[in-house]
């Protein structure tokens, strides 16, 4: 449990609570004992609950694992009194324990907790509009060597990628979608709390929201389409294959049936036994072959 003064301000931030941290919240701060019982552990949903002395507050945020390759939601959990904000997380969030070194070193000109949360929130909205910004990279470069000569190779790579991409978008969504309604909650409960004066702080961090949640819509939207277009290239790809390999069936088959009639053990052939009989045969192979293949050229399928 870290704390530091910012002029009038307390700012505790707790890392994963024990029962000690429970304990001495409870002791100097008069919050409901359902309360503390659920700071423990991890919440499943973000809520937020207006109580006589103070808010309680839980979000969830999305923070990119770069070795798993993939969004993971992290909880960060508020109790807010008049002049207090406690935070409380679960595991090690870069760009909160960042904003604090700034608190500690340089200080900031905040005189309400409801500034404060706003100032976290932003820093925790910057970080994700960063992460966002890596996925519009991703995709960018996706898009410019889709349309390039593949190898399979290449062509496995990119599914792959496009995959990668797709699940970090739904995570990222996944974290973000729910929290539209809890802002909206806190922006009445907020007003409720802290006065009419803070009511645009409380709409900017909904504003945030919203402004994260449409390049959200615009990436899933974006890696469906190239998703789309990259099927369209394989499909037309496997069935330029199949095409060939059709026809290379159908040149070859006349000319199997032809050397199986010539091969067979009866009396009488035509031209087998006479002279130059092998090349009348293949000749007869020969131009069997050119009228096929002149015939397919002249209905376009070649």
């Amino acid at each position: 449990m870290n704390e530091i003064k910012i002029n009038e301000l307390t700012w505790i931030d707790v890392i994963d609570p024990d029962k000690k941290d429970i304990e001495h919240l409870s002791k100097k701060y008069a919050f409901d004992k359902i309360t503390l019982k659920e700071l423990l552990s991890p919440t499943l949903r973000p809520k937020v609950e207006h109580f006589d002395d103070y808010l309680f507050m839980v979000l969830r945020f999305p923070i990119y694992d770069p070795k798993e390759k993939s969004t993971n939601s992290i909880e960060l959990d508020f109790l807010i009194t008049k002049n207090t904000l406690i935070t409380i997380r679960y595991e090690s969030i870069k760009p909160l324990e960042e904003f604090w070194k700034t608190c500690q070193t340089q200080g900031q000109k905040l005189n309400s907790p409801a500034l404060l949360m706003h100032c976290i929130l932003e820093e925790l909205t910057n970080f994700s509009l960063r992460q966002i910004d890596h996925i519009t990279k991703k995709i960018n470069h996706l898009e410019k060597g889709m349309f390039k000569v593949r190898r399979a190779k290449q062509e496995d790579e990119l599914v792959k990628k496009i995959s990668l991409i797709r699940m970090d978008i739904l995570n990222f969504r996944r974290t973000i979608q729910p929290q539209e309604s809890i802002l909206e909650s806190l922006k009445i409960r907020g007003v409720e709390f802290f006065g009419k004066k803070l009511k645009p702080y409380f709409t900017d961090i909904i504003g945030d929201h919203m402004r994260i949640w449409n390049l959200l819509e615009n990436h899933k939207e974006t890696i469906e389409s190239l998703q789309e277009t990259n099927d369209s290239l394989l499909t037309n790809k496997a069935n330029r294959i199949m095409t060939v390999l059709t026809m290379f069936a159908v040149v070859v088959f006349p000319l199997t049936l032809l050397a199986a009639i010539f091969g067979m053990n009866t009396k009488y052939l035509p031209f087998v036994g006479t002279s130059n009989d092998f090349w009348i045969i293949l000749s007869i192979m020969m131009i069997g072959t050119m009228f096929m293949l002149i015939m397919f050229r002249g209905k376009k399928w070649l």
